[in-house]
């Protein structure tokens, strides 16, 4: 058994100062050996191992090849509690065959679980570790690690950093809650309730959830509800770099995603189990979404700028600096958002709680146990039946702006239910979720304009990004003089007649895509 916190190292800085300690508390930490890792993960082709919850690794140190077989269940906030078997493999030995491995309790779990069926490599994690000895009054107690991982997969290479203590020598668990309890008061670093093995199949995309048509109602939603709570964490650091607006707005995707899954699965699990979390969510979700919306605002005014000539830009610097203003502010919740208890607390005990079977109430019980095959076309075709709503609601001559904002929401429901069962639907499916999203987009730039629009129209009248309110009123000394910002205004005006004008056409195109013939195709499926 292994028994090792975990933490998140948020930057070179806070990496440098673990490294500079000579104490954490009570506990001492001896002078540091430096060391270079290559770990290869392996599984059989259809990913038997990863489906019984093991991870198959060889670590190549110092000429030596180490094959290690873990658990990937057991974690409580930082601490990870694993199953573990090891065995040395020679030279001459391959991996991808492990009936030719020694004898050892490392082999004969892996041809278990394998079913002797032969291994193929995942992808490569590269690790330069630092390794310290933790003593208490001499007795040694644990080892830590300070580890800069870059992982591997199709040509790219992606950098992360986390700090590890695993109990050694005559450690104790209330040793390691000791140490958990002093780190956890250090600012930078975050408890990490995902191995490397998981946070490397999540970011190279080698994990779809993995929902087959043998599983409950249940089990599909919290496969569904756990692979996009990984896509959250693996953004996490990302966002807060703020250097790549793509990582930003992957973690809000994935928090749109799974509470359109809390919808979807509604009744396949218990509401009051379940709401404290969805609640939470919803919160998540309107911090991260105030910065995306302020990045999309500001790629879009971009847009518009490079449609000028060089030396005829408009000036929008009054723009710019409400912008500016709003943006900081907003970047400043977010990260003391991210960086409170209560965002903190929701990650991590969510992770546990989709590491088992979801909660289930007296009035669940029945439906949570039908198989998905059964209950995908009705999951579906409720989202259809909403979308088709929708679109007669546009279809009436005082359709308003908001029937279209709401449209787009179903749109996306829609796709979003479908893109769940991907793995299980027909080969008409990726049709089907690109003519949702070709759809999705003209309504998204809609709503892009909308919004614009409002902001643009606080701007040029109170000079701020927000509309003032009771209590913290932020007028202007003298009435803004912004000709160019009120060209731009108009401009976003325009673009909404001209897209709500343009929608009968997107809707023709999307008819003659025939989107229901595809989508029915894709649950025929699921006849056979």
């Amino acid at each position: 058994m292994e028994i090792e916190a975990k933490f998140a190292i948020q930057n070179i800085q806070v990496y440098q100062t673990m490294q500079a300690l000579d104490s954490i508390g009570r506990f001492s930490l001896a002078a540091g050996r430096v060391y270079d890792i290559h770990d290869t993960y392996f599984d059989t082709p259809d990913r038997k191992i990863l489906r019984a919850g093991y991870a198959c690794r060889q670590r190549e140190q110092d000429g030596v090849r180490l094959i290690t077989l873990k658990g990937l269940r057991g974690v409580s906030g930082a601490v990870h509690r694993r199953e573990e078997w090891e065995t040395e493999l020679p030279a001459t030995v391959s991996l991808a065959t492990p009936s030719q491995w020694p004898d050892s309790p490392a082999r004969q779990q892996v041809l278990a679980l394998a079913e002797c069926a032969p291994l193929t490599p995942l992808f490569s994690l590269k690790q330069r570790r630092c390794v310290r000895h933790i003593f208490h009054a001499q007795r040694l107690v644990a080892e830590l690690s300070l580890d800069t991982v870059t992982l591997s997969h199709t040509g790219s290479e992606e950098p992360f950093m986390e700090l590890e203590i695993e109990l050694k020598g005559a450690g104790a668990e209330s040793d390691l809650a000791a140490i958990v309890s002093d780190l956890a008061d250090m600012p930078g670093l975050s408890p990490e309730p995902l191995s490397k093995f998981e946070r490397g199949l999540a970011a190279v995309n080698a994990a779809p959830p993995g929902i087959t048509l043998d599983d409950t109602i249940a089990e599909a939603a919290r496969k569904t509800l756990r692979f996009h709570l990984l896509r959250v964490m693996l953004n996490e650091q990302g966002t807060r770099a703020g250097q790549d607006t793509e990582a930003l707005h992957d973690m809000r995707v994935a928090t749109r995603r799974m509470r359109t899954a809390f919808r979807v699965f509604a009744a396949a699990m218990d509401a009051d189990a379940m709401q404290p979390y969805l609640k939470d969510l919803r919160r998540t979700g309107r911090v991260l979404g105030h910065v995306r919306d302020l990045d999309v605002f500001r790629e879009n005014a971009q847009t518009y700028l490079d449609t000028f000539t060089k030396g005829n830009a408009p000036d929008l610097s009054v723009l710019r600096q409400a912008w500016d203003a709003e943006y900081k502010c907003a970047r400043r919740r977010m990260l003391t958002y991210l960086d409170g208890k209560r965002y903190q607390r929701f990650k991590h005990e969510f992770a546990i709680r989709l590491a088992t079977p979801l909660p289930q109430s007296d009035a669940t019980q029945r439906y949570a146990v039908r198989r998905i095959a059964e209950a995908i076309p009705d999951l579906v075709n409720g989202r259809l039946a909403e979308f088709y709503q929708c679109k007669a609601r546009l279809d009436q001559p005082n359709a308003a702006l908001s029937d279209y904002h709401q449209m787009r929401i179903v749109a996306k429901n829609l796709r979003y239910t479908v893109e769940y069962f991907r793995e299980v639907l027909g080969a008409d499916t990726e049709r089907a979720i690109d003519e949702l999203k070709t759809l999705q987009n003209h309504l998204g730039a809609l709503q892009d304009a909308v919004v614009a629009s409002a902001q643009l129209h606080h701007v040029l009248a109170w000079g701020t990004w927000m509309p003032p309110v009771d209590g913290a009123l932020r007028w202007t000394q003298t009435p803004i003089g912004a000709p160019d910002v009120a060209a731009y205004l108009a401009f976003q005006q325009a673009e909404i007649r001209r897209l709500m004008s343009t929608f009968p056409e997107a809707w023709r195109r999307f008819e003659r895509a025939d989107f229901a013939r595809l989508l029915a195709n894709a649950i025929a499926v699921l006849r056979s």
